[in-house]
């Protein structure tokens, strides 16, 4: 079986509907966030400009009136104002400089704030200042305040984070969701998969149940509609199947005790009657196993059994089988405790099969091996011929599938059957058969079966 393709990544359905969610939502919430950020930022920034720029214009008048008085100082002056916490001021007048600060003169001053009426960003100390200069007088006396815009700093970078976790909730919240809507998007189709899965297991009676959603209304009335043709057209095909079979036997009966008839009194006949009469009764031969075949096919797949399921020692059903088929009883190797529950009939038609098989086509049964393999019960098949190629393995198992390279029929033709039925049969015991290379050469047929597990007082539990 070919394995399921998956999407870019080997990500399947479920897992790109989440991706596509999560992605969707962290692109959503990523522009958001920058939106939102941008606008904050900016009218904070505004915000925080307009009120250095009244700030710094009370000062500046407050200086101006001072500087009126013709005894005033210019460091009397600025030691009169009272400022804010880590505020700064310079004052440039009579081309000389005075500040607030001693530790801060004229350089710590952008250029870009060094015009009248300018507004600036700049860092003093390594801390974010805002200067804004205002004009006092004709003279070119000019006020600088340097307002400090620390917390607007710490704000913007509280904001930056709890947007960024804003975003990745809400990718989380995306993903969440994704899983969720897969969930429910999936669970028609997981519905439909497990439903086909039992009407190839052969639960031809499984439908899908009735839905109130329009969408898929339509879908299960089409997948039901689908099967019960189906099932139709499967069940015509196995009456027509029994029927003809059935119907045959009795012209064939009829052939097989008038050949019978001539052939005890073949000694009678010219040698050319007495040829035509063998190939006469191999053909009848042939057509009777087909016959037989045929109805135990289309028993199998009918469901219409002679017997029950029962529990049994797969060593002993091996045993009969060989001893019924008038075989050496040597060439069975069998450990004891490995038993099976199955049709013993059934069981014991399929590996006849197989025997007859390598007898047929695999120039004589070499060995029957029967052994525990964890909780299965495994039956290998071996024969001496050329072994089966790689590309035959599974196609022998098919209807009427005798034409196989290399094998050759060496004690008359088969029916083409006999392996299918062994495929059928297994597959109704809840096992598998398949065909592998023997080592040393020839064909191995391995059938493996569920095993019943024993305790050591060999009760079956």
């Amino acid at each position: 079986m070919r394995p399921a393709r998956r999407g870019p990544g080997g990500l399947g359905l479920r897992g790109r509907v989440i991706l596509s969610f999560a992605v969707g939502a962290g692109l959503v919430s990523l522009m958001l966030s920058l939106s939102v950020f941008t606008i904050s930022r900016g009218y904070m920034e505004g915000q925080r400009e307009r009120s250095a720029e009244r700030q710094a214009t009370t000062h500046a008048d407050f200086v101006r009136n001072l500087l009126d008085n013709p005894n005033a100082s210019a460091a009397a002056v600025l030691g009169a104002l009272d400022l804010p916490v880590d505020a700064m001021v310079l004052l440039h007048s009579d081309s000389q400089w005075f500040s607030s600060d001693p530790k801060a003169g004229p350089e710590i001053l952008p250029e870009a704030a060094l015009e009248a009426g300018a507004v600036a960003h700049t860092t003093v100390h390594g801390q974010p200042y805002l200067a804004v200069a205002v004009p006092l007088d004709s003279r070119g006396d000019i006020l600088y305040e340097l307002a400090p815009t620390i917390e607007l700093h710490s704000t913007l970078r509280v904001l930056r984070v709890v947007l960024i976790l804003c975003a990745l909730a809400a990718t989380a919240c995306g993903a969440a969701f994704g899983f969720w809507a897969s969930r429910r998007v999936l669970a028609p189709l997981h519905q439909l998969a497990g439903t086909a899965a039992r009407i190839a297991g052969g639960e031809l009676d499984t439908r899908l149940p009735d839905t109130r959603d329009r969408d898929l209304a339509t879908i299960i009335d089409s997948f039901n509609a689908m099967i019960d043709s189906l099932q139709q057209r499967i069940e015509r095909e196995r009456r027509f199947f029994g029927d003809v079979s059935h119907e045959l036997r009795t012209p064939l009966t009829t052939l097989v005790t008038s050949v019978g008839v001539l052939g005890r009194n073949q000694d009678d006949l010219p040698d050319r009657s007495r040829r035509a009469l063998h190939l006469i009764t191999a053909e009848l031969d042939h057509l009777r196993r087909l016959l037989d075949d045929l109805l135990a096919l289309a028993r199998s797949e009918a469901g219409l059994h002679q017997d029950d399921f029962e529990p049994m020692a797969a060593g002993d059903l091996l045993k009969y089988t060989l001893a019924d088929s008038r075989r050496p009883a040597h060439l069975l190797r069998a450990e004891s405790d490995v038993r099976i529950s199955g049709r013993k009939l059934a069981l014991e038609r399929a590996f006849l099969n197989l025997m007859d098989n390598a007898d047929r086509h695999g120039r004589g049964l070499i060995g029957v091996t029967v052994r525990r393999v964890g909780t299965d019960a495994v039956v290998l098949v071996d024969d001496a011929g050329p072994g089966v190629a790689e590309s035959e393995r599974t196609r022998i198992f098919e209807r009427f599938a005798t034409a196989h390279p290399g094998r050759r029929s060496t004690t008359g033709s088969g029916t083409g059957l006999g392996l299918a039925l062994v495929a059928e049969t297994v597959a109704a015991h809840g096992g598998r058969v398949e065909c592998v290379a023997r080592p040393g050469g020839g064909a191995r047929f391995v059938v493996t079966l569920p095993g019943i597990p024993t305790d050591p007082t060999g009760i079956d539990s």
